[in-house]
């Protein structure tokens, strides 16, 4: 669940399981993809435990759940950088009958610019990747992302700043209904080179303190590794990659890794759920970085722990019996029928 909301149907391909050796055998290139990488490459746990946002070792993605009911937002408008890609963006636009008196429209560039709308939190409830910091020149990705619970959908900006003068601009922004299979359309980015939702294959603390993550996880390798291509469930692929392994791949912790016993429930649940779920390549960036909320719940242990797996832990996963059955939709999330 993202607040109320579902995290997407049960049968998304995040929230399948992948742990059946039979109906997902390793993926024919995963021995070499693997050796590319690295197989002593150690995991990194790429979230922290501090949630003041004006700290300088605030890190990770947070997530911004609004009220069903009033949500804490203003509409305010969104531009894009110069660089930016509005035509392959998301806005909300007013629209009365529709929820929270805002439709969601797909290509931001054929709106007229005052038009597009995007629901970003209120000062005194913003979070944002990188805290307080909004110098663009150092502050990074500053991913936003945001739940609307009476709509339930989701909305996530890249690379989102906000000027002297008060206007919010990002590179891109890209919306999902959380309660729909439905892609957005096969190219276009969002948040992510791979053009998948963040939030959904986020390491959320109260999951794994709560003993279980029933979903994927999404990972990051470095462009040197990864393809100029991208597979089922991405959309996208970015970069100026040379290597063989395509955006949306799929990862698992191996079978007969077992997890130990004396690790907290947070690593054991993070653990299980790679082998069970999987990670997702959604990104380019370090190698085996795996993506996490900032929270105070986070144990160092766990992180200790989880940060104990290497390379050599892990195989790629052939997701043919899903991509080969005849129901099967490349235009839906859907891994089940």
């Amino acid at each position: 669940m993202l607040g109320s909301c579902p995290s997407f149907p049960a049968s998304a391909i995040f929230n399948t399981r992948i742990d059946d050796p039979v109906r997902f055998p390793p993926h024919a290139q995963s021995a070499s993809w693997i050796a590319a990488i690295g197989a002593a490459r150690a995991l990194h746990a790429d979230w922290g435990a501090n949630e003041d946002a004006a700290a300088a070792d605030y890190y990770g993605i947070p997530v911004n759940v609004l009220s069903a009911t009033s949500p804490e937002t203003d509409w305010p408008s969104l531009a894009f950088t110069a660089d930016g890609a509005p035509d392959e963006s998301d806005c909300a636009v007013a629209a009365a009958g529709a929820a929270n008196g805002h439709a969601l429209v797909r290509n931001c560039q054929a709106q007229a610019p005052a038009a597009r709308r995007f629901p970003m939190p209120r000062d005194a409830v913003l979070k944002a990747e990188g805290g307080s910091c909004n110098d663009p020149s150092r502050c990074g990705d500053r991913h936003v992302l945001v739940v609307e619970q009476g709509a339930c959908r989701l909305w996530e900006s890249y690379f989102t700043y906000r000027s002297a003068g008060g206007q919010w601009s990002a590179y891109s922004s890209a919306a999902w209904d959380l309660a729909s299979l439905t892609m957005r359309p096969a190219t276009w980015t969002s948040g992510d080179a791979a053009g998948l939702p963040i939030a959904p294959l986020l390491a959320r603390a109260g999951e794994a303190s709560a003993g279980e993550i029933a979903h994927a996880l999404r990972v990051t390798f470095r462009d040197a590794v990864l393809a100029q291509r991208y597979v089922w469930p991405a959309r996208h692929r970015a970069g100026n990659a040379s290597g063989d392994i395509p955006f949306g791949a799929l990862l698992r912790l191996k079978a007969d890794f077992l997890v130990p016993a004396h690790w907290t429930p947070q690593a054991r649940a993070i653990a299980t759920a790679m082998q069970r779920h999987g990670l997702i390549v959604a990104d380019i960036g370090s190698d085996l970085y795996v993506q996490g909320e900032p929270s105070a719940a986070w144990s160092g242990a766990t992180i200790t722990q989880v940060q104990s797996l290497r390379m050599a832990d892990f195989e790629f996963v052939d997701l043919g019996a899903v991509t080969r059955d005849a129901r099967f939709d490349p235009d839906s999330f859907a891994a089940s029928w």
